[in-house]
């Protein structure tokens, strides 16, 4: 997995008391805002999931689990040292330009200086950590690369907050695409995952370049004050009694996505890790896509449910129910191309571990989808507590179970124990809605859903018995996707109408 943070959505703030200006069509708007956020995540996504194969098959399962282990200690330290000011300052700098320069430069001071101490903590924490000495020597060299990351961070909260997404989605891509060729050259050289991570460190390097060149000719933070006396001081003073609860929740959102390999790493070793994160490529794919859907759809269910709530409650409805609709049988059916997978990774070596660990790990992205809407919901109607307790909630189950299972069923048990984790945080999740009667919950025509998947799933095995052979899932995935369709259709789960439905609550009245 690429190097990227992974942040929460902002409540929205309190509508202005003057009128603003009409907005765009609310249709119109989601559609831009699911095509740019999924062509980014799809872009960031897939050039990773080729990385990673590369290194399954050119290093190993224990490579493979290396590199896992660093880029997951890369994440939290980069949430970590951004002490969850981008939230808080995207929000402030949009109401109040003017503070553009003074804010930037005291979140940049605030974040390099916490980057260094965290560097500093990871280079005594290695001493401590059971890992390999290339493990220990790949974790030290990849945070290096945290100043760098300190710059590229406060640049881009600059650039939300001057609404320029276009210079976000030009560097992520950039940088991206510079990682894979770079690890991708060292990998054809014969280079190890030391060498990967410094790839990671001089693409960051890059990266932080490139941010402060376009903040210096894109003009982004305005003309100098004419008093800066004191002002980093108090600005400090601000950042640090504003920004807890945004630290909070972006850590709380790094550990679910993150804490399944730090735990793997120390409990069962890299080789393990390894096999899990094999398992968790395809996963990560849906993960991802679920992440997208309800980014894309935050802003325009926060504007509803102001402007209008009986379209608010009926588009949260048909988001949930047309994401099930998709994901479950996503999970069900993708069996056969993971198998297949699986065996280019492992170059026909037994990978009925990591198939094993799969076919457990894949139903958490379904379960996650409902816990993000969840999540977003009560964030939408400003109770972030409730989404901090479904963050909370995932973290205690996963640090409860994952340790006991994995010593049980290795990497079987750490899917196991983080598919009940995301489970039980999606529970308390809609438990959390029904209380406050915020939404109905899950869609009527879940039982449908459910048992066309079933149906479904055992079609496409019956098939599979009938004709053996991995190399025929795509016209298996295709029978088992025809006969879910007919069986939603025919049960009235999907109809012609469902679209026009969809576009009549996101049209505005």
């Amino acid at each position: 997995m690429l190097p990227a943070t992974e942040q929460p959505p902002i409540p929205p703030p309190t509508p202005p008391a003057t009128p603003s200006p009409a907005p765009q069509r609310t249709d119109r708007r989601v559609l831009l805002n699911t095509g740019s956020l999924a062509a980014s995540s799809l872009w960031r996504v897939g050039i990773s999931f080729v990385l990673q194969l590369a290194i399954a098959r050119l290093l190993g399962a224990q490579g493979l689990g290396q590199y896992a282990t660093a880029l997951a200690w890369l994440n939290v330290c980069q949430i970590l040292s951004e002490l969850g000011l981008p939230q808080l300052l995207v929000r402030d700098l949009a109401r109040h330009p003017e503070r553009k320069r003074t804010l930037f430069h005291a979140a940049l001071v605030a974040q390099l200086t916490a980057a260094l101490l965290i560097w500093g903590a990871i280079y005594a924490l290695t001493a401590l950590l059971p890992y390999q000495p290339e493990t220990r020597f790949a974790l030290l060299f990849v945070t290096a690369s945290l100043p760098f990351f300190a710059i590229t961070s406060a640049s881009e909260m600059l650039f939300q907050a001057s609404e320029r997404m276009e210079l976000v989605m030009g560097v992520e891509v950039t940088i991206n695409t510079l990682i894979v060729a770079g690890s991708l050259a060292v990998l054809g050289q014969g280079g190890g995952v030391v060498a990967l991570c410094g790839v990671l460190v001089i693409t960051q390097a890059i990266s932080a370049a490139l941010c402060g060149w376009l903040v210096y000719r894109g003009r982004l933070l305005g003309d100098p004050p004419r008093d800066t006396s004191g002002q980093l001081q108090e600005n400090l003073r601000y950042l640090w009694g504003h920004a807890r609860p945004f630290y909070g929740l972006a850590l709380a959102n790094v550990l679910l996505h993150r804490l399944d390999i730090l735990l793997l790493s120390i409990f069962a070793g890299e080789k393990v890790t390894g096999i899990y994160s094999a398992a968790y490529l395809v996963v990560r794919v849906l993960i991802i896509l679920a992440q997208t859907w309800w980014q894309s759809l935050y802003p325009t269910l926060s504007r509803l449910r102001v402007q209008a709530e009986e379209q608010y409650r009926r588009l949260a409805s048909l988001s949930i129910r047309f994401g099930l609709m998709a994901f479950l049988p996503g999970a069900a059916l993708s069996g056969g191309a993971t198998d297949w997978l699986l065996g280019i990774v492992y170059q026909g070596e037994d990978h009925s571990a990591a198939l094993a660990a799969y076919s457990a790990l894949i139903w958490a992205a379904p379960v996650f989808l409902v816990a993000s809407y969840a999540v977003n919901l009560l964030l939408v109607e400003r109770r972030p507590q409730g989404s901090l307790l479904i963050a909370g909630t995932h973290i205690v189950v996963a640090l409860s179970l994952l340790p006991f299972l994995t010593a049980r069923w290795q990497a079987l048990g750490a899917a196991l124990a983080m598919v009940a984790a995301i489970g039980c945080s999606g529970l308390v999740g809609l438990a959390l809605l029904r209380g406050l009667k915020i939404q109905a919950g899950l869609p009527r025509q879940l039982v449908l859903l459910v048992g066309a998947t079933l149906a479904a799933a055992l079609f496409q095995r019956w098939l599979g018995t009938i004709f053996p052979g991995s190399a025929l899932w795509p016209l298996l995935l295709l029978a088992g996707s025809a006969l879910y369709l007919a069986l939603i259709w025919w049960g009235g789960a999907l109809s012609g109408g469902d679209l026009a439905l969809l576009r009549n609550a996101l049209r505005r009245k």
